[in-house]
C-alpha cells in the first residue's frame, strides 16, 4: 500500500484566511464543516477535499503516478 499525504483543513477559518467562498472545482459554496485542500501540482485554488481528489485524478494522473513511483522504495519509519 502506498500512502501519499496531502494536508486538509477546515473551512471556513475566516473569509480572509483563504480568500475564497467557493470551490475552484465544483463552484459550490463552502459550508461550516467542509474540509478543503488545494492541488499540489498546479495553482487552481482552494477546493473541497473530495473535489481535490477528483481534480488530481483527472488532470494530473501522470504526475501522480510519477510521485508514487518516486516514493515507492522509501520505507516508513517504525513509528509510522
Amino acid at each position: 500500500m502506498m500512502l501519499l499525504w496531502r494536508d486538509t483543513y477546515l473551512k471556513p477559518l475566516s473569509q480572509f484566511d483563504l480568500g475564497t467562498e467557493i470551490c475552484s472545482f465544483c463552484n459550490e459554496m463552502f459550508i461550516d464543516l467542509d474540509f478543503v485542500s488545494s492541488c499540489e501540482f498546479c495553482e487552481v485554488g482552494i477546493m473541497h477535499n473530495s473535489c481535490a481528489n477528483l481534480h488530481i485524478k483527472q488532470y494530473h494522473h501522470d504526475l501522480l503516478k510519477a510521485k508514487v513511483a518516486a516514493h515507492k522504495d522509501k520505507r516508513l519509519h517504525d513509528y509510522q
